[in-house]
């Protein structure tokens, strides 16, 4: 399977806005050279369809999932309870500058948040990787 994709480069630790068409395999490769890092993000769909499409954010042990659908369309996965949903965290969001706070109600451990990127490359759907809420 095919995958387009951009992510933070583990070198620079930068986000490389250019997109690449590449094997699922080839885009989790770059994505566990972003896990041992630390922290990371990935915007990820398959090839040829603009949607869905996945961003995973993360840091240390936390990470988020968005979804967009459309357009005009975008949700976040729910937390897992990794922090109280009164708690949040910072994690990078499209360019290194600037980050992300997200509170406990959306923020996932990292490995729940790549998990469900993972099971996403599998079948194609977003529907069985938790509650998505609207935003």
């Amino acid at each position: 399977m095919e995958v387009d994709w951009i992510a933070t480069d583990p070198q620079t630790r930068r986000l490389s806005y250019t997109e690449r068409r590449t094997t699922a395999e080839e885009y989790v490769a770059r994505m566990d050279a972003l896990h041992a890092l630390g922290e990371g993000y990935s915007e990820v769909s398959l090839a040829d369809r603009a949607y869905p499409r996945l961003t995973v954010s993360f840091r240390g042990g936390y990470g988020v999932v968005h979804q967009f659908s459309a357009e005009d369309k975008v949700f976040l996965l729910a937390g897992d309870g990794s922090i109280a949903d009164d708690q949040t965290v910072l994690v990078p969001v499209m360019d290194d500058i600037d980050d992300a706070e997200f509170t406990g109600a959306f923020v996932l451990s990292a490995d729940h948040a790549w998990a469900a990127v993972r099971e996403f490359l599998r079948h194609g759907s977003v529907e069985d990787l938790g509650n998505w809420q609207e935003l």
